[in-house]
């Protein structure tokens, strides 16, 4: 046995001088956790975990390591990045929104300013590199930038009420929902998810007609200004659509609005673009923006890919950023999980159709959410103010003035 031995650590020796491979175990590895939200569909044919681990297998085969994929649902999912960050099984890189950035670079230094890792001709293939500066960083790595909210009818509901075209105002939105209403009784003029579980939803049905109205959420000094009169028009005009009939009495129970819109007797809903194209058996059209008050503004997601400090490998985590946002990988994600525009130079949009345009056109029009210290909580309060105000247990006033008035006794 022990000459056996031998002989085997001499082989393995001579394999090594001559420069051959041997098998390294699992364990001696490099290992990374990699963080991601959910984007596929429920019902869908690719699963985000199952799209997840086979793209990132030829990348786990070239640099010998194992990657660990979590896919985190949004219900909760800022819970589990405090909890992970504090856990020694937490991501090394992970997926965050914009809003929940401000503690982890301010306050917890948890996030590694990544422009080091990136050489300037890798900067200039990324469409949207410098919108991952925050709080005079880079740390972040843009990965979804796109999906805005917008306006999606169905023709037959619209062209039945005498409506030949998608609103592209308040006025016409008013117009459209006042026809429909008259023309179909038991058809919904407009939905709205107000039944949410997420205040993220404010992206498609609050935040357009926030800003269109000329609402800011902070100043430049970063104080809190939505108990403002631009504020208040936009959060009653919300309201008035429920008085009025335009959204179903129901409506806080609503969690979900493109749900609904599939049903069919759904005239109007406020969605991020790449829901609509899941509706094939509808013949539905879309507006890119509201003509409010003051503008023309729309809510456009701006997710990015962070790396934690507490990561052991940090050449390699950054190896493994690019190969995720690579025109090779998000061609896929695109294609196959979630129709988005691309976010290098070296992709090709090849999504929905009606979309073509739409960034190019309109992308003077598209607003993202500000980073600011607390703004997990507030949107959160706010979006459950709101939420009373359709329930009646709330004016429009009140809802602005409270969420003003806790962010800031117990935030800032």
């Amino acid at each position: 046995m022990k000459r056996a031995k031998q002989l085997l650590a001499l082989c393995l020796a001579g394999a090594l001088t001559a420069g051959m491979a041997v098998p390294v175990s699992a364990s001696d590895k490099e290992k990374l956790t990699f963080w991601f939200a959910t984007f596929a569909s429920a019902t869908g044919e690719v699963s985000d975990q199952g799209f997840w681990e086979e793209v990132l297998a030829p990348f786990e085969e070239e640099n010998n390591c194992e990657i660990t994929v979590s896919i985190t649902p949004w219900e909760g999912y800022e819970e589990k990045y405090l909890t992970g960050v504090a856990s020694p099984d937490g991501p090394d890189v992970g997926y965050m929104y914009t809003e929940m950035m401000y503690e982890y670079i301010a306050e917890m230094n948890a996030l590694v300013d990544l422009d080091e890792y990136f050489t300037e001709e890798e900067k200039e293939n990324y469409l949207y590199y410098d919108l991952g500066n925050i709080l005079g960083g880079q740390y972040a790595l843009p990965v979804v930038v796109g999906n805005p909210s917008i306006l999606v009818a169905n023709m037959d509901i619209l062209n039945a009420a005498g409506i030949d075209k998608v609103p592209a105002s308040w006025d016409e939105l008013l117009a459209a929902c006042e026809a429909v209403k008259n023309n179909d009784p038991e058809a919904y003029p407009l939905i709205m998810e107000w039944g949410s579980n997420s205040y993220g939803c404010m992206g498609f049905i609050y935040w357009p007609f926030f800003w269109s109205a000329g609402g800011e959420i902070t100043d430049e000094e970063g104080n809190l200004t939505i108990d403002s009169p631009e504020a208040l028009e936009a959060t009653e005009f919300i309201y008035s659509l429920l008085e009025k009939g335009y959204l179903p009495d129901s409506v806080t129970s609503i969690d979900a609005g493109g749900d609904v819109f599939k049903n069919g007797k759904t005239a109007m809903v406020m969605l991020p673009s790449s829901s609509a194209t899941q509706y094939t058996d509808i013949n539905w059209d879309y507006a890119p923006v509201l003509q409010g008050p003051k503008s023309a503004t729309t809510y456009v997601a701006e997710d990015s890919l962070v790396m934690f400090q507490s990561c052991e490998n940090k050449e390699l985590a950054a190896k493994l950023m690019k190969y995720v946002t690579s025109a090779e990988v998000m061609s896929q994600f695109h294609e196959k999980v979630c129709d988005q525009p691309p976010i290098t130079k070296d992709e090709t949009y090849t999504g929905e159709e009606k979309f073509t345009d739409l960034y190019s056109d309109y992308s003077e029009n598209f607003r993202t959410l500000p980073v600011f210290k607390g703004s997990p909580a507030l949107y959160d309060t706010l979006f459950k103010n709101i939420q009373s105000m359709m329930m009646g247990d709330l004016t429009a006033q009140e809802a602005l003035t409270q969420t003003t008035e806790y962010y800031n006794s117990s935030i800032k």
